[in-house]
């Protein structure tokens, strides 16, 4: 109950803030690699500015890319793979983001958020799918409850579902 108390004054104080450090996370389709960009944004809804003050992409090396490669866009998929690549991605990422904020010299406390697209393995429109009763859905693994543990950082991700929800 304290850590979860702490987490919220730590979000409370977040929000308090005028100017906030975020980290923005992308791997495409293509997986090439780990698109990491540090931004500071100021204001809200469509009074937000934001500058970009550092990008990097790390690549992925190809065993990891043939991982993702056995699940992507596979109907059949084994499940139990794509389990432990959705908890393994979102601590590999979290290992990224520690090693480009090193690299820049940024401590992980000086930035207030990351927010994390993940790694898209399956998309079902339903103008392909097709299937009645069901609508349009997406599946990105790289958990974000591992990249919040490795990193310190307050997490958001998973976000694309919103998307579709919205159509």
């Amino acid at each position: 109950m304290l850590a979860f108390n702490q987490n919220l004054q730590k979000l409370f104080a977040i929000a308090q803030k005028t100017e906030k450090t975020g980290i923005g996370l992308m791997s495409g389709t293509s997986l090439d690699g780990l698109d990491i960009a540090l931004c500071r944004f100021k204001g809200s809804g469509l009074q937000t500015d934001y500058n970009l003050l550092k990008f990097v992409t790390i690549p992925y090396k190809e065993d990891l890319k043939k991982e993702i490669q056995s699940i992507f866009a596979r109907r059949d998929a084994d499940l139990e793979k794509v389990c432990l690549l959705n908890a393994f991605i979102g601590n590999f990422h979290g290992e990224l983001v520690l090693h480009a904020l090193a690299e820049w010299g940024i401590k992980p406390g000086d930035v207030d958020f990351i927010a994390s697209h993940g790694q898209t393995i399956y998309h079902a429109p339903k103008r392909l799918h097709r299937q009645q009763g069901y609508s349009n859905a997406t599946l990105q693994i790289g958990d974000g409850d591992h990249l919040a543990v490795k990193t310190g950082i307050l997490t958001i991700s998973d976000f694309r579902q919103k998307h579709i929800a919205a159509g």
